[in-house]
């Protein structure tokens, strides 16, 4: 299965589950928030899916390269699983530490949300945080052998 059929299941993978979601569930939602949730889905049908495809590890097979939105994925994870610790630390909530803090400038501020898009060439994270600012994180692949 070459990446191009991979990202064509993924896709088509993501829009079925949509699907399956309830209307009354979705209606609710902004388009903002409709399409987090694509993103968010089709983030956690990537890796399942991946493990499915078979090995190319097979003499005279090149084995795919990883992608801008493979590395964004994988960022992405590791920024919510940051998240879930602090929401699970402490007794009580207000004992939970915020998911950013810097002690060097003050400032400390919780993730309220968090996209990723991405294509061949690059890809990008999006945090929007609870004291009003965004940041952009972009990806590139600088080097490919």
């Amino acid at each position: 299965m070459t990446e191009d059929d991979f990202d064509k299941l993924v896709d088509d993978a993501t829009h079925a589950v949509n699907n399956l979601i309830p209307a009354h569930l979705l209606d609710g939602m902004t388009a903002g928030q409709r399409s987090d949730l694509l993103v968010q889905v089709n983030d956690a049908l990537t890796p399942t899916l991946r493990d499915l495809m078979e090995p190319t590890d097979e003499p005279g097979e090149e084995r795919p390269q990883t992608r801008p939105r493979t590395m964004s994925a994988f960022v992405t994870e590791l920024i919510e699983t940051h998240m879930a610790k602090c929401e699970c630390a402490g007794e009580h909530p207000d004992d939970r530490p915020p998911h950013i803090i810097s002690e060097a400038f003050g400032t400390h501020a919780n993730v309220e949300s968090i996209s990723t898009a991405g294509n061949e060439i690059a890809a990008a994270i999006l945090l929007v945080l609870d004291d009003g600012t965004a940041f952009r994180f972009t990806i590139e692949c600088v080097e490919r052998v």
